[in-house]
């Protein structure tokens, strides 16, 4: 069974997407608190990580760029679930290493079927 780390501090958003990634058998770890990310997936392996830009604590994408200069997460696929406004914001998405970007409140089947997608 595929493992997804979600990153993402609205209990409403995360409850929904927990719901539906399970629902479609992956297996679901969580945070709420930017510090906690790269210690928690440096303690257990994951497949996948969904990201939410405004985290308390820890911005997205300083995570992104801790998470990308440990060799064990370095290639982690990670997916921004963000509802993060601006021009450039999946720009710059991309150029820390993000795979897809997903606005939070657009609905999670597109969500499911990317984790499935890149997951198999």
């Amino acid at each position: 069974m595929k493992k997804i780390f979600i990153a993402e501090d609205d209990p409403f958003i995360l409850d929904i997407a927990i719901n539906k990634l399970t629902q479609s058998d992956f297996t679901v770890s969580k945070t709420a608190d930017g510090n906690n990310v790269v210690p928690l997936l440096l303690e257990e392996k994951h497949d996948l990580l969904l990201l939410d830009l405004m985290l308390p604590n820890k911005h997205g994408f300083e995570i992104l760029k801790e998470l990308r200069s440990h060799e064990a997460l370095a290639d982690l696929p990670v997916i921004i679930f963000s509802n993060e406004n601006g021009t450039d914001i999946e720009e710059k998405a991309a150029a820390y290493g993000a795979i897809y970007f997903f606005k939070a409140l657009t609905g999670t089947g597109e969500l499911v079927a990317k984790a499935e997608e890149l997951l198999g």
